[in-house]
């Protein structure tokens, strides 16, 4: 038998705690990557929970004041318009063509702010419309449920709903 040395004995067990050192660094790299792989997961998961809840959450914004007030306008401005329809007939002429384009110009301010006014008069109604509907009257001549009046208009900012049209609806049923 041979007797091992100190030194051999010390060469040894340095041997040893490199190799259970190593084993252990990459044991550590090992749970490293896994983390980072379920770090990914995770971001990944959270991106398509928010993308699928965008894409069922009601797309009504929330405005600031000067849009709200832009809003109103949109209405005033629609209203001064039927105003004006009804009463077409009794005016003059040159006073007829004034008001005419002045409700144009407003209406030309909205659009820069990308404020659309919607009328529902006379169209034929179906579930899908996002409308408020305020009575039902009946009309057994009609096939199909129609928009009678519109009593508010529809108001749409950069193309979302942000004020329901108010509507009077003529029903068969």
């Amino acid at each position: 038998m041979t007797i091992l040395s100190e030194n051999n004995i010390i060469i040894i067990m340095f041997s040893l705690i490199l190799v259970a050192l190593a084993g252990l660094f990459y044991l550590l790299m090992q749970l490293t990557k896994r983390n980072t792989d379920s770090k990914k997961l995770d971001e990944i998961y959270s991106r398509v929970k928010e993308d699928i809840k965008f894409a069922v959450t009601p797309k009504f914004m929330d405005l600031s004041i000067g849009v709200k007030e832009l809003i109103d306008l949109a209405v005033e401005v629609w209203r001064m318009e039927q105003r004006i329809n009804k009463s077409a007939s009794s005016l003059p002429e040159n006073q007829l063509k004034g008001l005419e384009n002045s409700i144009q110009k407003l209406r030309r301010y909205l659009e820069k702010y990308d404020i659309e006014i919607v009328d529902y008069k006379n169209i034929k109604y179906n579930d899908g419309l996002n409308l408020d509907i305020l009575s039902v009257e009946k009309d057994s001549t009609i096939t199909e449920p129609t928009v009678k009046e519109t009593v508010e208009p529809t108001i749409m900012c950069k193309g979302q709903v942000v004020r329901k049209a108010k509507i009077i609806l003529l029903s068969n049923n």
